[in-house]
């Protein structure tokens, strides 16, 4: 436990802390770091198997899932926008604060539900995005390889 003193000591301790923190030399930042190159280029290990099987039916599966989870999702943002109008008000002495309350709730705003969907929405966009994209590559790479199996077949039936 430190006491301080005052807000330059403070200050003072902050930085000390934040030095300790930092990693020795220096941190690239995100946009320094190169992209991937060329097929296969995430460095993937195979841990007891030689070889890593891709069943492209079941991704075309759970993609179609995912589509139709996207689309209910999508339709639970409708009725949440729908339902986030504000209601006509009672006559009681809660009824002020409970429109405001379901105002928040079931709104765009921060903790409402629309802001939660849309969330939700994008996450799992990007998830289907991601997916695609794996697969897409890994079917070029299993065309490419099997391209060169064939080359190399035919290089030796030929002898």
């Amino acid at each position: 436990m430190v006491k301080v003193h005052g807000k330059a000591e403070a200050e003072r301790l902050r930085e000390e802390l934040r030095e300790q923190r930092r990693p020795p030399g220096r941190v690239g930042d995100a946009a320094e770091v190169e992209e991937p190159s060329g097929e296969g280029a995430a460095a993937i290990v195979a841990d007891g198997g030689d070889r890593i099987e891709l069943d492209y039916r079941e991704i075309a599966d759970t993609q179609r899932l995912l589509g139709e989870h996207f689309a209910e999702l999508r339709n639970c943002l409708a009725e949440a926008r729908e339902l986030g109008l504000p209601p006509a008000d009672g006559k009681g002495p809660v009824s002020v604060p409970m429109r405001r309350s379901f105002a928040r709730r079931g709104g765009a705003g921060e903790g409402g539900v629309q802001l939660a969907l849309e969330s939700y929405l994008a996450e799992l966009d990007a998830l289907r995005t991601a997916i695609g994209m794996v697969a897409e590559r890994h079917a070029r790479t299993d065309e490419a390889a099997a391209s060169a199996v064939d080359v190399v077949a035919r290089g030796t039936d030929e002898r």
